[in-house]
């Protein structure tokens, strides 16, 4: 058998469009790290309910009992993660550590949500003026 395989040269309009496609990333990479702000407090969601709220310049680590399990919630140096979880893929663990608003981590077997609120107004609503 003969395979003969043509080289095929990138066109002109090919690599255009891969520079501004890279260009156009760079550009929305750097105006999200000049954007986002540091959070204010961490809400932690259970089955969709707001069940608590602390500061995120507070150090603290607290025992979330959820439905099936428990998972450890750490509050650290203005961020937060999830240390210890006995869900069967450890997925919230692995996320890391969040503490930019708009971040969350969530474990699904345990129905838990745990997100980043940013904003110096982010507790006022709860601590009062």
């Amino acid at each position: 058998m003969n395979h003969d395989r043509k080289k095929i040269a990138p066109k002109r309009g090919d690599i255009v469009l891969i520079v501004g496609c890279l260009l156009a990333t760079l550009i929305c990479c750097g105006l999200w790290l000049l954007i986002r702000r540091d959070g204010a407090a961490v809400i932690v969601e259970q089955a969709g309910k707001e069940t608590a709220r602390y500061a995120l310049d507070e150090n603290r680590t607290v025992r979330i009992e959820g439905q099936g399990g428990y998972n450890l919630l750490v509050i650290e140096g203005g961020e937060a993660w999830l240390s210890e979880a006995d869900c069967p893929n450890l997925l919230c663990v692995k996320t890391g550590k969040i503490r930019y608003g708009g971040q969350s981590i969530v474990c699904l077997p345990h129905r838990l949500a745990v997100r980043i609120v940013g904003g110096a107004s982010a507790l006022d609503a709860v601590t009062g003026p």
